[in-house]
């Protein structure tokens, strides 16, 4: 088991290395304490005091590395150094590569194995929720009605409303209107305001339940995948027939889908830092 160490500047714990370079990780170090000041830059003095008095000459020589590779740059305003564009450029890429359509299949997959029951993954579109993956249990297969690709209605979904649950009420009934919405069976949320109401109760648990909203004899449970704004951009679905899908199965999921979603938000970026 790695130790771990907590850089004090940042109040984060970072796993150490087995085989550390130690000249890489005081770059690291100067990279962290720049990536934190105003925009002016520091000085070397002022980054050896940041650094529990790090060596001027060792901090000179690194800054002078990073600033031919094009990372550090020195302020105009002042003999001080400071991160450069080529950090911004790095970080766009980063974003490319972590988006959902890179996501590992397999994730869902151990999802939809470990209890067999149909997993889905979904983005909100306008005013419905898009599957864009969905995996059917090896046995006991549900035949739902609606497939990859097709759209289902925001206000009777666990996806969709985990996908509007950080709205503002302004925003949901600007989505949604503030008439009666469609009722599709008996215990579809149709008033606007009751909807918002449950919107909270959502937010505050971290996950939305589907107790046949959408179709009569299916139950689901639902929770949110975050980007690096934090901002919801997907979410990920367990769904079941009703008589499977009681309070102790949907429990156990609950603790497994919070495992995974957490994952992929952190792969997105939401939980760095």
């Amino acid at each position: 088991m790695m130790k771990r160490k907590v850089y004090e500047l940042e109040k984060k714990t970072i796993d150490v290395p087995k085989y550390p370079v130690q000249t890489l990780e005081k770059a690291l170090d100067i990279i962290e304490v720049l990536s934190r000041e105003s925009g002016n830059g520091l000085g070397i003095s002022e980054l050896s005091r940041s650094l529990d008095d790090m060596g001027k000459s060792t901090i000179h020589r690194i800054l002078d590395t990073l600033t031919a590779y094009g990372y550090v740059e020195k302020s105009p305003i002042k003999a001080n150094y400071r991160l450069s564009w080529r950090f911004f450029e790095i970080g766009n890429v980063v974003q490319r590569q972590r988006n959902l359509s890179n996501i590992d299949s397999q994730i869902l997959q151990d999802l939809r194995n470990k209890y067999q029951e149909t997993v889905n993954l979904a983005v909100r579109v306008k005013e419905h929720v898009v599957i864009i993956s969905k995996l059917e249990p090896i046995t006991n297969p549900l035949r739902a009605h609606l497939n990859m690709g097709e759209r289902e209605p925001l206000h009777a979904t666990a996806l969709g409303k985990v996908l509007i649950s950080e709205m503002y009420p302004a925003q949901v009934r600007e989505l949604l209107g503030v008439g009666t919405l469609e009722k599709l069976t008996s215990n579809t949320i149709i008033d606007v305001e009751n909807l918002i109401e449950e919107l909270q109760k959502i937010r505050d648990q971290g996950y939305a339940i589907d107790d046949q909203e959408l179709c009569l004899g299916v139950s689901c449970i639902a929770m949110p995948v975050k980007n690096y704004d934090k901002e919801i951009v997907a979410a990920i679905s367990v769904t079941g027939p009703t008589a499977r899908m009681n309070y102790s199965k949907i429990t156990e999921i609950k603790e497994g889908l919070s495992i995974v979603t957490r994952n992929l938000s952190e792969y997105l970026g939401a939980y760095n830092g």
